[in-house]
């Protein structure tokens, strides 16, 4: 029995880096594949995600996936890379090592960003989402970015 993962998703399942493709050859998956998978699967099983954006420290797109294009990506990286060197500056400050995640509550919604040290990770949450339960999607999210980008 072929127990290679069968979509790029799959992956994750199983700590594989080689999913088989739709005509049966198996493939290894870049980086950024990876990535995209991660958010994809992510975007798809947490129905309160609106966007999910992985940016570099200087806010420049890695990987991102939207329900809808109503948000210019380049500027929801550039302002994930911006709210984590922030509160790294304000938790230094006050004598603090540096920050995990911080949740922002708005009337239109909910934004989550977890710091992953070289990287940010953001999510645009639906304003009646579950938070509590988003959090922990999130987080395993995270740490599964840190361990394809080795982080």
């Amino acid at each position: 029995m072929d127990q290679t993962p069968s979509t790029p998703a799959d992956v994750f399942a199983g700590g594989s880096l080689l999913w088989t493709s739709e005509i049966g050859v198996a493939m290894s998956l870049t980086t950024i594949d990876q990535l995209n998978a991660i958010l994809a699967d992510t975007s798809s099983r947490v129905e309160c995600i609106r966007g999910i954006v992985l940016s570099s420290a200087d806010g420049l797109k890695i990987a991102d996936r939207f329900r809808d294009h109503a948000y210019d990506t380049q500027i929801v990286h550039a302002i994930s890379a911006s709210i984590v060197g922030l509160a790294n500056r304000s938790v230094h400050n006050l004598g603090l090592p540096l920050f995990d995640h911080a949740t922002i509550y708005t009337g239109e919604g909910i934004v989550v960003v977890f710091n992953l040290n070289d990287a940010s990770l953001l999510a645009l949450l639906d304003p009646d989402a579950n938070v509590g339960l988003a959090l922990l999607e999130l987080q395993h999210v995270a740490e599964q970015v840190k361990k394809v980008m080795r982080l």
